[in-house]
């Protein structure tokens, strides 16, 4: 359809342009046609100016003479018409200057381009290609140039540095960025952890001196920072620390959801290390949940029919939490689904028995400030 527009009104642009080159055009009057008309009105007004009395018989017949003589000569004259607007070939040259270039164009793309690629949606193109991406790096650059203190430039830079695969000059800016952010009070630790990743990956794998501290830094600012939990295992199992990678992998494990995308990449250094140390893997221990066939089963059902499953859900999950109250986590899970189901009083019951079960917890027990935290978000979001 877009072709089809697009062509129409190329053909109609052209057609506009040529109609008045190529219309047949009339001839244009003579100049002797000019004159006439003009003796001809003479000739009346000067009987008029003789009937008024504007002027004698004598004076009125010598001038009417006079003009009737001019009159007499127009007509002797051979020049009857005068050809209007150029000839036939200059017209046929301008119109060929006018259809020449859209034409010429057309064969190009017909024989060049490709008028079959189907169009690519806007959430599929890659915005990211190294021209693109260097002219972006440039205009931030001069942008820093003039505001060397704007934070939000250093970290969008870092991070297209980061693209390019330019980790050490990504370091750089998120350096530059925490020590402004510092002037003006905490700084996040996803912050933290970003410069630690991107020390690592310009280390080629390696969790170095500061890429340790950064990560530290981000689990005091967060102690549920799992990105930081993960590199601060790997630092571990590069050290020969092994057993305590592996706690520290599991733990994460743990805390994660069902669903999180590192669980995978967990699951493999853990075996790793296991490996290493010739031990059995331990299982990574999952919250309960559905299982696939109960999910596949879910997607064919009613809204009715979908609510009374969560409700059959949430309610096996309360009453296992009955019968072992020892789970924080569990709390957790099920102060989450009262709150979705807008059930905000079992909400807060069940977040009161997740409290009483992380103050039972031992102090030093690495998953209490994780706990904690989720904990902490789950009341703000209740009403």
């Amino acid at each position: 359809m877009f072709w089809v527009l697009a062509a129409v009104m190329a053909a109609l642009l052209v057609l506009a342009l040529l109609w008045p080159l190529l219309r047949a055009r009339g001839a244009a009057p003579a100049a002797a046609d000019y004159d006439r008309a003009v003796y001809l009105d003479q000739l009346s007004e000067l009987e008029l100016d003789r009937q008024r009395g504007l002027i004698d018989a004598v004076e009125a017949e010598a001038a009417r003479r006079e003009i009737e003589r001019r009159l007499l000569q127009t007509e002797n004259g051979a020049d009857k018409t005068v050809p209007s607007g150029g000839g036939r070939w200059r017209r046929l040259a301008l119109a060929l200057v006018v259809a020449l270039p859209p034409a010429l164009g057309l064969g190009l793309y017909l024989q060049l381009g490709t008028p079959d690629l189907p169009g690519l949606p806007l959430a599929g193109r890659d915005p990211g290609g190294p021209a693109e991406l260097a002219l972006l790096i440039d205009r931030l650059q001069l942008r820093l140039a003039d505001r060397p203190e704007d934070i939000e430039a250093h970290l969008i830079l870092a991070q297209l540095y980061e693209r390019a695969g330019r980790f050490d000059e990504a370091a750089a800016r998120y350096r530059a960025a925490i020590a402004l952010i510092e002037q003006q009070g905490e700084v996040p630790a996803g912050l933290h952890a970003a410069l630690g990743e991107t020390l690592v990956a310009a280390a080629g794998g390696q969790v170095g001196r500061e890429a340790r501290l950064a990560f530290a830094a981000a689990i005091e600012a967060d102690p549920g920072s799992s990105r930081a939990r993960y590199f601060a295992g790997l630092a571990m199992a590069q050290d020969g620390r092994l057993q305590d990678a592996i706690d520290v992998w599991q733990s994460l494990a743990e805390d994660s959801p069902a669903d999180a995308p590192w669980l995978p990449l967990l699951s493999q250094q853990i075996a790793r290390a296991a490996r290493e140390l010739g031990i059995e893997p331990p299982a990574i221990a999952q919250p309960p949940g559905p299982s696939a066939s109960d999910v596949e089963a879910a997607q064919n059902m009613t809204p009715e029919e979908r609510a009374d499953f969560i409700r059959s859900m949430v309610d096996q999950l309360a009453v296992r939490l009955e019968a072992e109250p020892a789970d924080p986590d569990g709390w957790l899970r099920l102060a989450r689904a009262h709150a979705v189901l807008r059930e905000d009083d079992k909400a807060r019951a069940a977040l009161a028995r997740a409290e009483a079960e992380i103050a039972a917890l031992p102090e030093g027990a690495p998953e209490r400030a994780a706990l904690g935290q989720r904990l902490a978000e789950l009341r703000r979001q209740l009403p």
